[in-house]
């Protein structure tokens, strides 16, 4: 028997506000309501900490594909320890039909408001909040987790005292799980059956077509597109329109919509809408690791057509703009130059010298290229999660020799791996903090991520005298 104690609509009846949950937590108020759920703030009465505990609605409690999809969101979230996805915290039945979820409480406002309110927003905006969208969706595809409802309104900003935003994905309710070690099998999709929000899904979604983690890949190239122009990339007066607008053309492209991007984030961005999902970026962490070095790249300008943009040794290719033409702002990837002579250009008032005018780093410079032999070690020592393919990346950059073409980055986050103890490892990221070279900063949040319980370390916190400087240099790197 479904509950009558929990809504059925936007109105929080007085027998759900007080009420305590399995004897831990009380609702204090109610927080919003979707299609099938309503979500509240709560109090763990034990530990005195405000959460959001989620439960379905009480009209659909005794459906069973709905509670099939709420255990699965269940499993997906609690499976995906991340911090851009909203931790899931517990869950359970109620005594009379129906279950409920908790997970963290994100105190912020849905990406769609942003979008909303703000309009069209800075490009440098997009690509923070972007990267760590594929952050969350590069987490959940390592574990075969395809969201597949990506969208806006799923997507939470929490402001952060630097004025960014800290992002959190939440529901993981019509996500596709297919099978690993830690989750059974799980797709409650019938033959022919779309799951989805239209506008958002990606067109083999639509068609019911075979779902693999690029989807979700061209549901951010929505969002990304959308965040940057302030408006929605595909309408239409009914579904069907929508849906065959979608499907007849190509998405218009972002460099004609928007004046001043970056060739590098309009390429990625049209290749995220690749109506073919094989021509779109390899991966959720490819477009995560392009977005981190656009934000944290460094400005260039040029005024010659065409040219070309060399990326750093190990950089996805699918960035490569074939031409710029006209007057354009080159945020470059770490390592990148532009070809040609033509007279100094100036920009906020300071003069950018051409590429003839422009020396080449000295060795050791901190703005030094990576030697192309140590492209691959680098990109596993930033990467990668198995720590014996780290370990020996790390002692190929260390005995690459001359020394004295690694960037000093480059030496430090492989010195940070080899580290053993504590007073060593911190050391290090001391001199990545004088260093200042935002390149490390990859290298510091995988770290960062190490379990407080991990296997081998006497049930302590194997970096917890890190666990401060950590922040804090990641903090300094971020700005």
């Amino acid at each position: 028997m479904a509950s009558d104690l929990f809504p059925t609509s936007s109105e929080a009846p007085p027998g759900a506000v007080g009420l305590v949950i399995d004897g831990r937590y009380k609702i204090l108020d109610l927080l919003g309501v979707g299609g099938m759920g309503a979500v509240y703030i709560a109090e763990h009465l034990t530990l005195h900490k405000q959460v959001a505990l989620k439960v379905i609605l009480a009209e659909f409690a005794d459906n069973e594909e709905i509670a099939q999809r709420f255990t699965r969101e269940a499993m997906a979230t609690a499976q995906i320890d991340h911090p851009n996805v909203a931790s899931a915290l517990d869950y359970g039945t109620l005594p009379e039909g129906g279950a409920y979820l908790v997970t963290q409480l994100v105190r912020g406002h849905s990406l769609e408001h942003e979008r909303t309110s703000v309009g069209k927003m800075p490009w440098r905006t997009v690509a923070h909040i972007g990267a760590q969208i594929a952050d969350a969706l590069s987490a959940a595809h390592a574990i075969h987790v395809v969201h597949r409802d990506l969208k806006p309104d799923n997507i939470l900003l929490e402001p952060r005292d630097n004025g960014l935003f800290l992002v959190k994905v939440l529901d993981f309710g019509v996500a596709r799980i297919t099978q690993t070690a830690a989750l059974p099998k799980s797709d409650l999709t019938r033959m022919g059956t779309v799951i989805g929000t239209p506008g958002y899904m990606a067109p083999e979604q639509a068609m019911g077509e075979t779902i693999t983690e690029k989807v979700d890949l061209y549901s951010l190239g929505v969002i990304l597109w959308e965040c940057l122009t302030g408006r929605s990339l595909w309408a239409g007066a009914t579904l069907s329109d929508l849906f065959t607008s979608q499907l007849a053309r190509p998405a218009p492209p972002i460099a004609k919509e928007v004046e001043g991007l970056p060739p590098e984030l309009a390429a990625m961005i049209d290749m995220l809408l690749d109506r073919n999902p094989a021509r779109r970026p390899e991966s959720a962490r490819h477009v995560r690791e392009a977005l981190r070095r656009l934000t944290h790249g460094t400005i260039a300008v040029g005024q010659n057509a065409p040219v070309i943009i060399r990326p750093a040794a190990g950089s996805p290719k699918w960035l490569i703009p074939a031409a710029i033409g006209a007057l354009v702002v080159v945020v470059a990837i770490v390592g990148a130059s532009l070809s040609g002579g033509g007279d100094p250009v100036k920009t906020d008032g300071k003069t950018v010298p051409t590429a003839s005018e422009r020396k080449d780093p000295a060795p050791g410079d901190s703005k030094a290229v990576i030697p192309a032999a140590l492209s691959g070690p680098l990109e596993v020592l930033m990467t990668s999660a198995d720590k014996r393919a780290r370990k020996l990346a790390a002692d190929t950059i260390a005995e690459y020799e001359p020394a004295t073409d690694v960037p000093p980055y480059a030496r430090n986050v492989a010195s940070l791996e080899r580290q053993s103890t504590c007073p060593g490892k911190l050391a290090v990221v001391e001199r990545i903090a004088a260093d200042a070279d935002p390149r490390a900063l990859p290298a510091l949040e995988l770290l960062s991520k190490t379990p407080r319980k991990e296997r081998g370390c006497d049930g302590g916190d194997c970096i917890a005298c890190l666990r401060e400087p950590l922040a804090r240099t990641i903090g300094q790197l971020e700005k």
